[in-house]
């Protein structure tokens, strides 16, 4: 069980740094270049564990695995779009709660697929967390840190719906005895399809592909070794104790984008931001009791 909450708190932190990574670099005027290398990296971490854990999967390619895999791919792959594009026009201290709200979405997923009950305190915590949201929305000015707050927000809130939606896929995907180096080798085989795509859009246009700077090689690498360390955390210890731990990354995320990146926020802005993050936890906490 520790080796588990060691890594929910691994988790927590390589999420929170790679949020604010992402903050940086979706700034950048070279953006081919970014995704590119953001893709090649997750690409050849994703078929590195799957090497790790179990080599043989690369003998036995299989498209029916595949396909049960690439709707969480697919949201995988468009949800790291949607946060470059969040983060790049509205502050990290706001969006991130919103994208780190996604058990509201699994929560009725789960009411309206499987036939999952519900209590009353989740309903209850659900409309504080998405009223908040509404009320934050509405209280976003353009400053040098948010340039387009409002389309911050939708794709944060596009972004919750996606990582929402792959949780939920990948959860069915293992009720049917799939394993997670299935999911890590098709994923990664998938992103490296998708770098190479990049490159061949970058070699047809006046883009130049150039040498990663440690920036961008820290940005591409933080967040897809939280994606690892959440499923390590999920095998070693229990789900109801590490999941509550690595879903705090949305606190520290906003602390740091207050220390690192110097945001300001208005007292309306952290009431709201307070509510959608305890919300949230205690969310995640009852859905798991």
């Amino acid at each position: 069980m520790l080796i588990g909450i060691i890594f929910a708190v691994m988790v927590a932190i390589f999420w929170s740094l790679g949020e604010i990574n992402y903050s940086r670099l979706a700034r950048s005027v070279d953006k081919a270049n970014v995704y590119f290398y953001q893709y090649l990296i997750r690409a050849t971490l994703y078929l590195t564990v799957a090497i790790i854990f179990n080599i043989e999967v690369f003998l036995h390619f299989s498209f029916d695995t595949l396909l049960v895999f690439l709707p969480v791919i697919l949201c995988d792959l468009f949800s790291s779009l949607a946060i470059n594009i969040a983060v790049s026009n509205g502050k990290l201290s706001v969006v991130s709660p919103i994208m780190a709200a996604y058990p509201i979405v699994d929560i009725f997923l789960g009411l309206i697929l499987l036939k999952e009950k519900i209590g009353a305190i989740e309903i209850v915590l659900s409309i504080i967390i998405t009223l908040s949201i509404v009320v934050l929305a509405k209280n976003q000015k353009k400053s040098e840190s948010s340039p387009h707050p409002i389309k911050g927000i939708i794709f944060a809130t596009i972004y919750m719906l996606l990582v929402a939606t792959s949780i939920f896929c990948e959860k069915s995907a293992y009720v049917g005895n799939y394993s997670f180096t299935d999911l890590y080798f098709y994923k990664g085989l998938i992103y490296l399809f998708t770098s190479g795509v990049f490159m061949l859009l970058i070699g047809v246009t006046p883009i130049k592909l150039k040498k990663p700077s440690l920036k961008i090689l820290k940005g591409a690498g933080i967040t897809p070794l939280g994606n690892i360390s959440n499923s390590f955390a999920l095998s070693f210890g229990n789900m109801v104790i590490v999941t509550p731990i690595s879903s705090m990354y949305s606190v520290l995320t906003n602390f740091l984008s207050r220390k690192v990146l110097k945001e300001k926020v208005t007292l309306k802005e952290s009431i709201c931001i307070g509510l959608i993050l305890l919300g949230t936890i205690a969310l995640i906490t009852f859905s798991l009791l």
